[in-house]
């Protein structure tokens, strides 16, 4: 049964997924559905299938490869190319229609699913699995929601299914508006949710995920705004944001790992890092793992050392030098992760290389048969995660003292294999400590923003780098991307694109 919460509807998502061309509120209902308490089950379930399956691919595109932890020379064939050298023409590009698409698809579930709830799921199903998958409806919305905030500011508030013809006419809200559904949704699933589950019922939501993604929502809301309608409100909740992430502290469920590579090598509940995870399962035949590995590693090249066929990985994102250099030399986390030179003995790759790429997530027992069947889980939220955002909220004025800060870091140092000798951590020291504990698991793009500095950062670092000056400038409306080209088409007049873009 394990990991089986996310698949009882893949076929249905990637019919969803496969025509991104329809208006993404579009999705009819089968009235004759939600009869009995196995189809409020499997539309829970659609919901996790529909807003999580493509997410790590996501944060692999928009934020890793976004970031300063991949370059690469420009190459105007693929899409994650106009993605890394910051194209100011992007708005038709397929990652970021799937991105919009994806989630709202994902909201409609939702709403449709919390509307029929109250219509008859107090007559044919149990209070508390009820209430159990009221709060995981409520978690998916606000998560898709924060998702959509974080990449392009403000969108369409929709609380309630709409008809295409109604979501026509519905303009984009206020980030404000926008936030405050997602932290009254936080709310009722950390009020409701379980504090775990069983195996068979591994990768569920739990309170601690819901009280991990509320802390993430209070400390962007509290990050600077750059000057643009943006995720960052200045709205200073960094202690609202400690108490979150100090409750799944003091929980006693979770424990840094002792060795670094076991965090990405051991899943299920034996892993005691997993605070949000989401499963996937490789079966050769039925093909329901995840592709985010051909994003994840930018070679093909690498994949055929391995002894894998191409998995469309397009040869072209590699290790930025300067992230590479950063590491001490005898640093764990380099020596896991990141591949520096590797031999292809024969066919179309053969040859030797040099160019540094990711291997964290790259393990060949967990493949299918095909480059979407990775059975690979991906964490959204680990526990050396928490305890250094709590670090970060510390630095900011938001709870605890110094010496936590840098005893956090020494922990997560000494399991690298380096001397725990830091002492009175600043912010940008923990930013870089970050950049180096989580690389190649897409959280870089939003650590940069939390800085209040990732304008300078990315500029510099382009200056540092960038010697066939591919990168253009960077510039505070590269922060958000645009809005996709086909909803503005779709809405003529209603939308207004996000400044810098044509």
């Amino acid at each position: 049964m394990k990991k089986i919460i996310y698949f009882s509807f893949l076929m249905v998502l990637m019919a969803c997924e496969s025509d991104l061309d329809q208006v993404p509120l579009s999705y009819g209902t089968t009235e004759s559905f939600y009869a009995n308490q196995n189809d409020f089950e499997q539309a829970r379930n659609a919901t996790y299938s529909s807003g999580l399956y493509s997410y790590p691919t996501r944060l692999m595109n928009l934020s890793e490869t976004r970031s300063d932890n991949i370059y690469t020379v420009p190459d105007v064939n693929y899409a994650w190319s106009e993605i890394h050298n910051f194209y100011t023409s992007i708005t038709a590009n397929g990652f970021i229609e799937e991105a919009y698409a994806t989630n709202y698809n994902t909201i409609y579930k939702v709403n449709q699913l919390l509307e029929k709830l109250d219509e008859n799921g107090q007559v044919i199903i149990d209070t508390d699995i009820r209430l159990n998958i009221r709060a995981e409806a409520h978690f998916m919305r606000a998560f898709c929601y924060f998702d959509l905030i974080r990449w392009f500011g403000p969108v369409p508030l929709l609380d309630r299914t709409v008809s295409p013809q109604e979501a026509a006419k519905i303009p984009r809200s206020s980030v404000e508006n926008i936030y405050q559904l997602v932290i009254e949704d936080l709310k009722f699933a950390v009020e409701n949710l379980p504090e775990s589950y069983d195996d068979e019922n591994y990768g569920r939501v739990s309170k601690y995920a819901a009280k991990g993604i509320l802390a993430l929502v209070y400390m962007t809301r509290s990050s600077e705004t750059y000057g643009i309608d943006g995720p960052g409100l200045n709205s200073g909740e960094w202690n609202l944001a400690y108490q979150q992430l100090n409750d799944i502290r003091n929980s006693g469920q979770f424990q840094l790992e002792e060795e670094y590579s076991r965090i990405f090598r051991t899943e299920g509940t034996q892993n005691t890092e997993n605070v949000f995870v989401i499963p996937f399962l490789e079966s050769t035949g039925n093909s329901v793992g995840t592709n985010f590995m051909s994003e994840h590693i930018g070679a093909d090249s690498y994949f055929a050392s391995l002894g894998l066929s191409a998995q469309g990985a397009s040869e072209g994102r590699f290790v930025s030098p300067d992230l590479r250099s950063s590491f001490a030399e005898g640093d764990l986390r380099a020596e896991f992760g990141i591949v520096d030179s590797y031999v292809v003995d024969e066919g179309r790759w053969e040859g030797s290389y040099d160019r540094p790429v990711y291997s964290k997530y790259a393990d060949v027992t967990r493949y299918g048969d095909s480059r979407t069947d990775w059975g690979v889980d991906f964490m959204v939220l680990r526990y050396t995660d928490i305890l250094m955002l709590m670090a970060e909220c510390t630095l900011q004025g938001g709870g605890g003292a110094q010496a936590d800060v840098d005893f956090i870091i020494n922990k997560v140092r000494e399991r690298a294999g380096l001397p725990a000798d830091a002492v009175n951590v600043t912010l940008e020291e923990l930013f870089q400590e970050r950049q180096k504990e989580f690389f190649a698991e897409g959280n870089r793009w939003f650590d940069l923003y939390r800085t209040g500095n990732a304008i300078n950062i990315l500029n510099n670092w382009k200056t540092e780098v960038d010697d066939e000056n591919a990168l253009r400038g960077i510039d505070p409306n590269s922060l958000i991307y645009p809005i996709p080209l086909q909803e503005i088409l779709s809405n003529p007049g209603l939308y207004e694109q996000n400044p810098g873009y044509n």
